[in-house]
C-alpha cells in the first residue's frame, strides 16, 4: 500500500509515474535532457533469472524506490547492448543494473539478478549517496585535490559497486601510499573474482578491522568458508566497523550457512534482516534467508 501511496503522491504532485522504458538509447537522451538519473536493466530474456527480475520490475516495491529517488528507468536486451554493459557494469555474464547520473555517467551497479527488496534498497542507497559523491567528484576535480579525497571518491564508488569507476581514484590513493585504499582495492578485484590480484594487495596492509573485513571476504570468494568465518566474527567483534559492519555480518551468515552451520547462520542473518535501516545488506540477508529456507530460491549450491 506504502508503495501505490507515493505512486499516487507522484501523479497528485503533476509527475508521472515511474515506468520501464524500453529503448535504452531513447531513454539516456530524455534522461540527459531532464537531468535525471537513469537506472538501466539489462536482461538476457530466455535466461530464467533474468526473466524472473524482469517478471518483477513493476512491482509497486520497485517503483516506490523509483519514484522516491526521481529515476527514470529502461530495459535494455544484455545481447543486443552488450558494449554498454561492459562499458557501465563490467564483470559478469550481462545481465544487471546500472545507474547513470543526469550527465549520463555511470556511478552504481550490481551485476546479477535481484529481488525487488534488494533492488529498492540498492535504488535507496544510490540516492541517498547523491549529496557525498557530488562532494567527492568535486574535490578530486579541484586544484590541490589529495590522495584522501581519491581515497573517499573511490570508497563511495565501490560502496555502490561501479567497478569501471572506482579503480582508478583507488589505485591513485594506494600509490600515494595510503593503506586504506590497498584493501579497498583487495574488495574490488575479489568482487570481479580476481582473488589473486586480491591478494597482492592484501600482502601488504596493516591490520585493521577494516580490512580483516575485506581477508574475510576474499576467502569467501575463494570458498573457504571456515577461515572466512572466523575471520569476520573476530572483525564483528573487534567493532569499529562503521559502514563495513552490515557488510561482514552479511558474508559471516554467508560463509556459516555453506560451512554447514545453519544454526548459527540463521539467528545472525534474521538479526540482521530485522536491523531495519533500510540497506542493502538487508535485503541480502532476507533474501539468503529464503534461499535457506528454499534452496531452488534464486540460485544452488
Amino acid at each position: 500500500m506504502r508503495a501505490r501511496h507515493a505512486v499516487l503522491l507522484a501523479l497528485a504532485a503533476g509527475c508521472a509515474a515511474p515506468r520501464w522504458q524500453d529503448d535504452v538509447i531513447v531513454a539516456l537522451q530524455q534522461a540527459r535532457r531532464g537531468g535525471d538519473d537513469l537506472v538501466v536493466f539489462f536482461a538476457l530474456d530466455g535466461r530464467d533469472a533474468s526473466d524472473r527480475m524482469k517478471a518483477r520490475l513493476s512491482e509497486p516495491t520497485v517503483l516506490d524506490a523509483l519514484a522516491r529517488g526521481g529515476f527514470a528507468a529502461v530495459v535494455a536486451d544484455g545481447f543486443a547492448r552488450k558494449n554498454l554493459y561492459g562499458e557501465w557494469i563490467g564483470g559478469g555474464e550481462g545481465m544487471g543494473v546500472a545507474v547513470l547520473d543526469g550527465g549520463g555517467e555511470v556511478y552504481a551497479a550490481r551485476p546479477g539478478p535481484q529481488d525487488p527488496p534488494e533492488l529498492a534498497a540498492f535504488l535507496d542507497l544510490c540516492r541517498d549517496a547523491r549529496p557525498e559523491l557530488a562532494a567527492a567528484r568535486a574535490a578530486v576535480a579541484a586544484p590541490g585535490a589529495t590522495a584522501a579525497d581519491r581515497l573517499r571518491l573511490g570508497t563511495i564508488l565501490l560502496r555502490l559497486g561501479c567497478r569501471v569507476k572506482c579503480e582508478d581514484p583507488l589505485l591513485a590513493a594506494a600509490f600515494a601510499g595510503l593503506d586504506d585504499a590497498r584493501h579497498r582495492l583487495a574488495r574490488l578485484y575479489a568482487l570481479d573474482g580476481n582473488v589473486a590480484a586480491a591478494r597482492r594487495w592484501l600482502l601488504h596492509v596493516r591490520p585493521t578491522a577494516a580490512s580483516r573485513v575485506t581477508e574475510g571476504y576474499v576467502l569467501y570468494k575463494e570458498r573457504r568458508y571456515v577461515e572466512s568465518a572466523q575471520l569476520l566474527a573476530a572483525a564483528v567483534r573487534q567493532g569499529d566497523l562503521g559502514e563495513d559492519r552490515q557488510l561482514a555480518l552479511l558474508y559471516l551468515g554467508k560463509a556459516l550457512h555453506y560451512a554447514d552451520r545453519d544454526a548459527e547462520a540463521v539467528p545472525l542473518l534474521t538479526a540482521l534482516a530485522a536491523e531495519r535501516e533500510g540497506s542493502t545488506f538487508e535485503a541480502a540477508a532476507q533474501h539468503m534467508l529464503a534461499h535457506i529456507d528454499d534452496p531452488q530460491h534464486g540460485h544452488s549450491h
